[in-house]
């Protein structure tokens, strides 16, 4: 509920301000030269730097367990065949754990130079993994691990949750190809307007003070 409603009012404000004008990432309708939304700048820079190694983590335990059929290397106990056998699997996992590690960060990094656009990409985002996690697959477990048949009385709540979930994803998806050239609005680093008015006006102003006696 907390994050709800932070979430909110950073949605209602931003929208209140900029209106029309409001971009994927709020922060780029903000001039470069206010001072603390630069620092803010800073502190969602720091942000992303801390928390993007948790999601590669979650990613590669994800690919290492489906790929290799265990968990990462080390974190399972090694078979008693021998010190020679078991050095030269560890080496194996180790270097195929940092293959994993640095092919995951490469893809990221070779995806997000597609676009500086953040709309697009949280829509995206939200409609194949947010979705999906808050409806679908909390519903389809339920309906898993529950006993009795998937129409049975007690399960149509789950049942229901995960066809909404399914609904939204697909809507979702269908009206981001569809309208994808009206809802990439991005500015492209472009510097609002009103910025530039900002600054004409302030450097109009430094000249008036300077030419007074």
């Amino acid at each position: 509920m907390c994050a709800l409603v932070v979430a909110a009012l950073f949605g209602v404000a931003g929208y209140a301000t900029f209106t029309s004008h409001s971009q994927g990432d709020l922060l780029e309708n903000y001039c470069w030269d206010d001072d603390l939304i630069n620092f803010s700048r800073i502190l969602f820079s720091i942000s992303i730097l801390l928390t993007f190694p948790i999601e590669c983590f979650v990613t590669r335990e994800v690919l290492h367990s489906v790929i290799g059929g265990n968990v990462i290397a080390g974190s399972a106990p090694l078979p008693a065949v021998g010190v020679q056998n078991i050095s030269e699997e560890g080496d194996s996992d180790k270097w195929g754990h940092k293959g994993l590690t640095l092919g995951i960060i490469a893809a990221a990094c070779l995806i997000s130079t597609a676009t500086d656009c953040l709309g697009p990409v949280l829509e995206l985002n939200g409609v194949l993994a947010a979705v999906p996690l808050a409806y679908i697959l909390p519903g389809l477990a339920y309906l898993r691990l529950e006993q009795g048949g998937i129409f049975a009385r007690h399960k149509l709540p789950a049942l229901g949750l995960a066809l909404f979930g399914l609904f939204v994803a697909l809507l979702g998806l269908a009206f981001l190809f569809v309208n994808f050239d009206t809802v990439d609005t991005c500015t492209h680093g472009k510097v609002m307007k009103y910025c530039l008015h900002n600054e004409t006006l302030s450097t109009t102003v430094k000249s008036i003070i300077k030419s007074k006696p």
